[in-house]
């Protein structure tokens, strides 16, 4: 059996699928390592929240500047923005290391390796408080870092600059006798003063004592007095409240005594009544006496007229006598 020549591979046509295949692998172990690289920063795969602070002076701080806590990489710094009270500082945090960071924890600059290394942003912790959620305020601390510690020492020195020079200023107005502290030191009135003062207030602690007396003597005048005093005054409400027992019935009484009196004045408006009726009756009584009278004497006049009338008759005239006594005897009887 006649074994037939194997056939050559042409490597020139199988070039081009080699550098595919080749560029196919570089690019996906480019991604896997990119991917790989991200997820160990935090820049992909992570749960994130913000937290912002406020701080005076943002130097060498910027956005991408590592935030820590105790050393370990938490965050990073998201925007840096300038306000009115300050620098407003916008931190990126994960969300694994959210319970560590309360409102009672503080955030603050340093320099985490040495004096010339970058500066990082430090949270300062604190289990204490209430965790901080998304969005809400970090109080800020004092930067820890060679910077600040020179502008502190720079600002003590200026203080203790002005306190020396006061110092001086002092003594030498105390070795100054034209001065009144240097008056005061180089004669004995600030001595004399001092005893003096001394003398008063000797005199007010005699006093003192003596009115300490005063108020012990009136205290146990008050011990032994008071209570006989107190014990009068319990017979006085003793009695005081036998009286207003005794009193307590009066009212009842004087109630009583007021209707008795109601009673009454209502019986003497019906006898006024009565009376007034009566001497209705009586005036009526008297109006007609007044009209009978009057016409008793109307009818007496007209009888006086009617004898008039006959009398002057020349056949009565005649026969009646010269002295007429009826007149008279009417008269009388009238």
């Amino acid at each position: 059996m006649a074994f037939q020549p194997l056939k050559r591979i042409n490597w020139m046509e199988i070039s081009g699928l080699l550098v595919g295949i080749f560029f196919t692998v570089a690019v996906m172990v480019f991604v896997l390592v990119l991917y790989a690289k991200l997820f160990s920063t935090g820049m992909i795969g992570v749960e994130e929240y913000r937290l912002h602070s406020t701080f005076e002076k943002a130097f060498g701080l910027r956005p991408g500047t590592r935030v820590q806590i105790s050393g370990v990489d938490v965050g990073q710094i998201s925007g840096v923005e300038i306000e009115n009270n300050g620098v407003r500082m916008d931190f990126v945090i994960r969300k694994q290391y959210q319970n560590w960071i309360t409102d009672s924890s503080t955030v603050f600059a340093i320099r985490d390796q040495n004096m010339i290394s970058a500066r990082v942003i430090n949270i300062d912790v604190n289990k204490k408080g209430r965790v901080l959620q998304d969005g809400e305020f970090l109080p800020p601390g004092q930067a820890q870092d060679i910077e600040t510690v020179l502008e502190t020492a720079n600002e003590l020195l200026g203080r203790v600059n002005h306190l020396i020079d006061g110092v001086d200023t002092l003594l030498v107005m105390a070795m100054d006798t034209g001065t009144t502290v240097g008056a005061l030191f180089g004669s004995r009135l600030l001595y004399d003063n001092l005893n003096k003062q001394l003398t008063r207030l000797d005199e007010i602690t005699y006093s003192g004592k003596n009115l300490l007396h005063k108020t012990s003597y009136l205290i146990d005048t008050l011990n032994y007095r008071v209570p006989d005093l107190m014990g009068k005054v319990d017979v006085i409400a003793g009695d005081v409240n036998g009286l207003m027992a005794d009193l307590k019935p009066l009212p009842q009484k004087v109630d009583t005594l007021m209707g008795s009196v109601g009673v009454m004045v209502g019986n003497i408006e019906q006898t006024m009544g009565k009376a007034d009726n009566l001497l209705g009756e009586v005036g009526n009584l008297a109006n007609g006496l007044g009209d009978f009278m009057d016409a008793t004497e109307a009818t007496l006049q007209n009888a006086d007229d009617l004898m008039t009338g006959i009398s002057n008759m020349w056949i009565i005239r005649r026969s009646m006598p010269s002295k007429d006594s009826v007149p008279f005897m009417v008269e009388t009887l009238w």
